[in-house]
């Protein structure tokens, strides 16, 4: 795993086991001293060490877990299930998977939240991505709950984007699933090198399809 693969699963684990108990953020279990405390522990476990990198991803963290306590305080947010799992089928095709955090809205409703840890993208961008679409249609399948909202929660940036639906999102996820499906079965793994995804790719020193 890269230092951001190993950071990002850091964050993600600090923020399952925050709210996984019930917390609050009014209450006690919901305290920014707990949540520090979880960082910390999660930290040493992932065999994080003391070199310049990692140093300024610890302090990286730190902030945007203090940023997102302080946003969820003033909401008064609170999960209703965390890394809830699905399964339902799409075709021939079984998807399985989990979604970061679930919230029923006080307006009544769900919204679908997915963490990220890297650079927020372009709506335009995001709209055209099938993900949260997914975990729409998942809701819908596997949970029962038809109309959920979605969004993407950059915690870095401390940036959170709502995703709506669109009226082509069952045909896009369809789609999606029985071409990636139809190329897992058929073993077609080759790789599709392009300049913009090579660029930030983690890997490109070794491999040889990389156009950096």
């Amino acid at each position: 795993q890269t230092i951001n693969q190993r950071f990002g699963i850091v964050i993600h684990q600090v923020l399952e086991r925050f709210h996984s108990q019930g917390a609050s953020a009014g209450g006690e279990g919901g305290s920014l001293e707990r949540l520090m405390g979880l960082f910390g522990a999660a930290w040493r476990r992932s065999g994080f060490g003391e070199s310049d990198d990692e140093l300024q991803y610890k302090e990286r963290g730190v902030q945007a877990l203090k940023r997102y306590h302080q946003r969820i305080s003033q909401s008064g947010a609170s999960p209703k299930w965390v890394e809830r799992k699905f399964d339902f089928q799409i075709g021939p095709h079984h998807l399985r998977g989990r979604v970061d955090r679930v919230d029923e809205l006080p307006e009544g409703g769900f919204e679908l939240i997915d963490y990220k840890t890297g650079d927020p993208k372009p709506r335009r961008e995001l709209e055209a991505d099938v993900q949260l679409a997914i975990y729409r249609l998942a809701a819908r399948e596997a949970w029962r709950l038809d109309g959920a909202a979605g969004s993407y929660w950059y915690v870095l940036a401390d940036e959170k984007v709502a995703v709506g639906a669109s009226p082509d999102d069952l045909e896009r996820v369809e789609g999606t699933v029985l071409e990636v499906g139809e190329g897992i079965l058929s073993q077609d793994f080759e790789p599709r090198p392009s300049p913009e995804i090579c660029s930030w790719c983690d890997f490109r020193l070794l491999c040889p399809a990389s156009e950096a």
